[in-house]
């Protein structure tokens, strides 16, 4: 079934929203930072997680990347001391971590992140632009994360986005 034309409109500035926002984050990040926006990602992950440490395959699910991604990433990251790999419980899983020297430049960077993020996301909406923005895009996450397969955090994380969006 094809869309109608507010759907059609309305999708297609989705669309772009999906394509340019993370373009130009990226681009940012590759610029003042020498990370990518996925690399961002996935040391903030880290950086909310008990002992700044976090299973591949649930870190594969949090930043929403294929593990075999995630394991390019995290050796790029382990290079530059910013996360290392260690042995899980009884040695049966791998865990990243996000190092001391990775904490402080996600600290680093952050601000400079997030001053991006404000100029093309914050500054040109309303606050309730914002609060409608939050409510939308709740209802959207909660049918997009999968609820099986995923194990335990991504239930958890459905769970919230669900939470939010009622």
């Amino acid at each position: 079934m094809w869309l109608n034309n507010r759907e059609w409109s309305a999708w297609l500035h989705l669309l772009a929203t999906f394509t340019l926002l993370p373009a130009a984050l990226d681009s940012q990040l590759q610029r003042e930072a020498g990370m990518s926006h996925f690399e961002f990602g996935v040391m903030a992950a880290l950086s909310r997680q008990p002992g700044r440490r976090l299973q591949l395959k649930d870190l594969a699910v949090v930043a929403n990347g294929s593990l075999s991604r995630l394991s390019h990433v995290v050796s790029r990251l382990e290079r530059q001391g910013w996360v290392r790999r260690v042995s899980g419980a009884r040695g049966r899983a791998t865990n990243a971590e996000l190092t001391d020297k990775g904490y402080k430049k996600l600290m680093e960077v952050g601000p400079i992140h997030f001053a991006e993020v404000r100029r093309l996301v914050f500054d040109v909406l309303t606050p309730e632009d914002v609060k409608e923005l939050r409510r939308v895009t709740s209802r959207l996450n909660a049918g997009l994360i999968p609820e099986t397969n995923l194990g335990p955090l991504a239930r958890r994380t459905r769970a919230s986005a669900l939470r939010r969006s009622s």
